[in-house]
């Protein structure tokens, strides 16, 4: 079953300033001019924190490859997949950078939205639990995976807490659920928070046994109140979980056919973000740390970087890494995974074209 996790005024405040904190963002709910250049590029995000899922669009932008490739960029964050790829589908912007999960609910209902490039293999979201669960339950981030596993199981009669039902992160937490023996719609109660910060907070105030958490905030919640990981994708403890692909590009095919040149130069400085990112980490691990994330303990931000790395492999997205996603059921319009029209929506050209021109070959 589902409940809403209701916060005070006081507390959404409270939350809004450690939002600033924990994300590292001057821009949470606002947008703006961040980049000149001859043709303007606005790119809705999913979420209005700075997110480090988007490493490689805030690399490309601060290295100054977007301003060289002649385009001007602006950032619109929103309030989830369902808000993005509405004002995607309403032309509110140029492309849309998320999950794919809504991109194939659109495309279901017969909205057709292409996906040109990959981000991320796969989202690093992390199943982390209260200092008082995992001590009652005898684990730390240190405890054997299968020790780990085995106190997941004692979440049954308890709460956890997701950002929205059908999200990315609902998805996480019942493959991670089922993945121990755990009925996710009756042996626990799954909680609806909003976002990821509220997720955290009411972790910090003992609302929620466990939850789903993103990097940072898996770090920061470690830190701020001694927060356990128990499973981590990036780490592999979630195989069904780590099948799903990760952050996508979406557009409209009919601004794909009209600006194919903008949307070719935006992708070769993204592949060249890519390619710094792969051969240089340290150094774009310093360049996000200085633009983006200087707020984030400076203790732990070397950790936040190493455990979301391996996720910048392939800008190429793989049939399998969607079928991933139809195959849990939980995509609107119940597309077929096995008739659904990946050459369709799946268009790697211009990942093909930027690389040749590059003449470097990313790792997989």
């Amino acid at each position: 079953m589902t409940e809403t996790f209701q916060l005070s005024r006081r507390h959404m405040l409270q939350l809004g300033a450690a939002a600033g904190v924990m994300a590292g963002s001057s821009t949470l709910g606002v947008t703006r001019l961040l980049a000149a250049g001859s043709e303007k590029v606005k790119i809705i995000h999913a979420s209005p924190a700075t997110l480090l899922v988007w490493s490689i669009s805030y690399l490309a932008e601060d290295l100054g490859y977007y301003k060289e490739e002649g385009l001007a960029v602006e950032r619109l964050g929103l309030g989830g997949g369902p808000a993005a790829m509405t004002a995607l589908l309403a032309g509110e912007g140029t492309m849309n950078v998320s999950a794919p999960g809504e991109c194939l609910a659109a495309n279901a209902r017969g909205q057709r939205i292409k996906i040109i490039q990959a981000y991320t293999r796969s989202d690093p979201y992390t199943i982390s639990v209260t200092k008082a669960f995992a001590d009652a339950n005898g684990v730390t981030a240190a405890s054997p995976r299968e020790q780990r596993e085995k106190a997941l199981t004692a979440m049954k009669g308890k709460r956890i807490g997701i950002t929205a039902p059908g999200s990315n992160t609902d998805l996480v937490v019942r493959m991670a659920l089922q993945q121990v023996g755990l009925d996710p719609t009756s042996d626990l109660t799954i909680v609806p928070a909003g976002s990821i910060v509220n997720i955290m907070s009411a972790l910090s105030q003992g609302g929620l046994d466990g939850g789903a958490l993103l990097a940072p905030f898996t770090e920061q919640a470690g830190v701020e109140f001694e927060a356990v990981p128990l499973l981590a994708i990036a780490a592999g403890e979630i195989p069904q979980a780590g099948r799903l692909q990760g952050q996508v590009l979406e557009a409209r095919p009919e601004d794909l056919e009209a600006k194919r040149d903008l949307f070719a130069a935006f992708i070769r400085a993204d592949l060249r973000a890519l390619k710094f990112l792969q051969e240089d980490p340290d150094g774009a691990r310093a360049k996000l740390r200085q633009t983006r994330f200087p707020k984030i303990a400076d203790a732990i931000w070397p950790d936040v970087w190493a455990s979301a790395l391996p996720i910048f492999a392939s800008p190429y997205v793989a049939r399998d890494s969607i079928q991933a996603w139809l195959e849990t059921g939980t995509i609107g319009g119940n597309p077929d995974p096995n008739t659904f029209p990946y050459d369709e929506i799946i268009d790697m050209s211009l990942v093909d074209e930027g690389l040749q021109k590059l003449g470097w070959s990313p790792k997989s």
